[in-house]
């Protein structure tokens, strides 16, 4: 997800009560919430590519409680340069340990929801897993927490009773929006491979993702052992698996030879979860299909299509530099 949301969801957690724990505790919300995306950073100062490396190692299993450590430690300094006065809340250890915990689980929750995917046990295993549920800036998000932020933070302003109870309930319903996301894509991607098969296709892997603003929208895509397709959902037409097929084309030299070459292309492969080979104005590409197909949907607005067309994660195979 984009920082925004993940701020907004940090932002939650503290006004449904959890900054009351401890001194700086909801600091440790926002900070927690955002931390896993310091691995951005990591290209600046070691030997991995962005691309790989992001939703990686710092987003999985084994980095959770060391960065809720980092965060309770950072805090504590900060604590100990600068006291609190006489009515400040006290530094409590442990339950901010617990709260920053917490806010940490937040980010790698909210990430796999997307197609992006992440490694959920990087280094040891750099398997990806993803929801395939949530678009990667969801309105519904945005909205459902800025209205219980806001609210529950004039509350705890007033000394109302039960001030954190608006943000509860927006952090219920965005459990509920989520759960119908996850069911509604594992239905379509069921269906879908039904329709696959009575064609007499089996496929290996199928997404079916939202565009942006419609979530009730999928855009499919879908790929066999040697080929690749998309197809729609939408509420007008229903399932809609496309007729056409192109091949993987995996075994293209091109791609051979740059891999051998070329870092950015192994990264790019290591992340990649459905990697293709494709021909734009006679250039030969790898690409992803999850991000190559959807910016050629009819479900993705004109304007988002042209804005995104050069920039669809496309890598050349020519000289090994990256158009994405």
């Amino acid at each position: 997800m984009d920082n925004i949301t993940h701020t907004l969801a940090g932002a939650l957690l503290g006004q449904m009560g959890l900054k009351r724990r401890s001194r700086f505790a909801m600091a440790a919300c926002l900070l927690g919430a955002n931390a896993p995306d310091i691995d951005v950073f990591a290209p600046l100062a070691f030997p991995v590519d962005g691309i790989e490396f992001h939703r990686g190692p710092l987003h999985a299993v084994f980095a959770w409680p060391l960065l809720a450590a980092a965060i309770v430690a950072i805090l504590w300094l900060l604590d100990r340069l600068r006291p609190g006065g006489p009515d400040a809340l006290p530094f409590r250890t442990r339950p901010l340990f617990v709260v920053a915990f917490l806010a940490v689980l937040t980010h790698p929750f909210l990430d796999w929801l997307t197609t992006y995917a992440i490694a959920l046990f990087a280094p040891v295993s750099w398997r990806w897993y993803s929801g395939n549920a949530i678009f990667i800036i969801d309105w519904v998000y945005w909205l459902l927490m800025v209205v219980g932020i806001s609210w529950s933070a004039v509350r705890w302003r007033r000394g109302s009773p039960r001030a954190g109870r608006p943000a509860q309930i927006a952090g219920l319903l965005m459990l509920g929006y989520i759960a119908f996301n996850l069911g509604e894509s594992a239905r379509i991607e069921r269906a879908a491979a039904a329709t696959l098969r009575a064609r007499g296709i089996e496929p290996t892997l199928i997404v079916a993702g939202p565009p942006p603003f419609a979530f009730w929208e999928r855009n499919i895509q879908w790929r066999s052992a040697d080929r690749f397709g998309s197809g729609s959902f939408d509420l007008t037409d229903g399932l809609v698996i496309d007729a056409r097929s192109d091949p993987l084309r995996l075994d293209d030299p091109q791609l051979a030879r740059a891999e051998a070459r070329s870092r950015r292309i192994r990264s790019f492969l290591v992340w990649s979860r459905m990697p293709i080979v494709v021909n734009v104005d006679g250039k030969t590409y790898l690409s992803d299909q999850r991000f190559y197909g959807p910016l050629r949907s009819r479900s993705i607005p004109a304007g988002i299509r042209r804005f995104f067309s050069g920039h669809a994660f496309l890598v050349p195979l020519d000289n090994g530099r990256s158009s994405s």
